[in-house]
Order: structure tokens, then sequence, then C-alpha cells
């Protein structure tokens, strides 16, 4: 039998973004209230001093590298809202903001993670809520003296996705970790030391065969799960596999694959499906 919380999550996730959010729609704005606990959005703010070109370049190349089943915002200016599952991903606050910051653009997050407010490290009564401006939206600005109406349109069939991909899919996608410090995030821009790097256009950058070796030979004396859990020297087996099929030279990948029985120790359940993880395709 599934446990209940299971059962529950499943049966919230089934639900498409709109059912989730129907209730939650202010009509004198068309504000989306982001106040359910697995629903979050990924802001992403193109800067606005790129031509057009530039920007929707950049939007779909962002569009392009991510799972399908998320629910795409075009924003006024160009950029996207990203609507995904945040799966009780811990992270620090309902406003998350420029967690990544580029030349290019920027990556918000907004997210329910405490319903009241905080003041002086102390929950008060008072409600607090993510508002995010959903599709179908007019907004009115003043440019080069003329008034003009801008509009947030969604990219894909936005309101009936379900079954969403969670946010550390997405942000995995681009290498983020929001749970780092700020000094370790900006060491890790610096020295690119991760196997895949978004950079300025919002395309991936790959790994050098030198460190695509040094994260081969790395890969020993590990405990592998089939499953995530969250202790030292134990990693999760799909995790793996996703790492070594980033890697573009086919020998260390092969090497890498092989060195998962070599030289770690797997549970039964991860040994059962080591055979059966395929991700070239």
């Amino acid at each position: 039998m599934q446990p209940l919380v299971e059962l529950y999550m499943q049966e919230k996730d089934s639900k498409t973004i709109m059912e989730r959010v129907k209730d939650a729609m202010i009509n004198t704005v068309n504000y989306t209230k982001i106040d359910e606990d697995n629903l979050c959005a990924v802001d992403i703010y193109i800067h606005k001093y790129k031509s057009i070109e530039e920007i929707d370049k950049i939007r779909q190349n962002l569009i392009d590298i991510l799972p399908p089943n998320v629910g795409f915002v075009k924003t006024a200016h160009g950029g996207l809202h990203i609507y995904c599952n945040r799966n009780y991903q811990r992270i620090v606050s309902n406003r998350n903001v420029k967690v990544a910051i580029t030349d290019s653009f920027d990556i918000d997050i907004f997210a329910q993670m405490n319903r009241n407010k905080i003041e002086n490290g102390q929950e008060t009564k008072e409600i607090i809520q993510n508002r995010v401006v959903a599709p179908n939206t007019s907004i009115r600005e003043i440019k080069n003296n003329q008034r003009v109406t801008l509009k947030y349109e969604a990219i894909n069939d936005w309101e009936n996705v379900s079954h969403l991909a969670s946010l550390k899919e997405i942000l995995d996608k681009w290498n983020i970790d929001i749970e780092m410090s700020y000094k370790d995030s900006a060491q890790q821009q610096y020295d690119r030391i991760y196997g895949v790097q978004i950079n300025d256009e919002g395309t991936i950058e790959q790994m050098n065969d030198e460190l695509a070796q040094a994260c081969v030979d790395g890969l020993k004396n590990l405990g592998i799960h089939n499953c995530y859990q969250p202790i030292n020297m134990e990693v999760f087996l799909l995790s793996i596999f996703c790492g070594l099929y980033g890697i573009s030279n086919e020998s260390i990948r092969a090497e890498g694959i092989g060195n998962i029985r070599k030289f770690n120790k797997l549970s039964a359940n991860a040994d059962k499906n080591y055979g059966q993880i395929d991700l070239q395709d």
C-alpha cells in the first residue's frame, strides 16, 4: 500500500496548472498567486537593452534545453516564466531574486516557503503571497514618449500542463544550486568546475576531456542506490548516468559507466536497474 503522503502528492500532481491556481486569480490585474506549497515559478528576466532578435533567440535557447512538462509564458518584455513543481526542495525564501546572473539575463525563483510574514526571526500573523503575472495579461508603459501595450503570452498549452517537472530538474539543466552560498556560487561560475554550465546566450557548454576524465577517475568507493539517499558517500544511480551521458567523449563516458560496477557497491535495486538505464536517446 502506498503511503498517504505519496498518494496525496500524486493526486495534486495530476492536476493541471489552471486547476491548481484557478482560485488564486485576481481579476483586476490578472495576477496568479503562488500560494500552493508545491508550485513555483522561475522568472527569466532577459535584459531589455538586447535587440528583439537577440531576446527571442535567448528565450528559445532556454526553452530548448528544458523538459516539456512545464508551463511556459512569455513575459511582457520578452522574458520567460517557467511553472514547475518545487517537490519540497528547501530554498531560502518565497522570493529568491537573482539566484543566477549572466550578461544577458537574470533568474528569480518564486515559491511558497512561508505563508506568514517573518519579522526579527519570528513568524507573524500577516499572510504573505507571491504573485506572478498570468498569461493574457496586458500592461501599459511609456516608451519613446508613447504609451504602448505589452502582453504576457502563453507559449505552450500553459493551463493544461500537469505532472510538472521539478525545480531541481530545471536548475540542474543550468548547473545551478540555489542552496549554495553566494561565495561558492560565484567561485563555481568563475572556475567552471562542473560538467555543464549555462552561458550568456542560454545554451550549454560541455566539459572538456580533462575535467571529464577527472570525474570518471573519482567514481570510486561509493554506495550507489536506486533512489535518493541523503547520506555521506551514497549517491543516486540515475544522477550518475545523467552526468556520464553529459560527457561528449565516448571512450571516457564508457570508462565511467564501467567504473560504476567495478569500483562501487550497488544496492540490490540499483544493480537490477543498472542495465535498464539508457539516456542516449
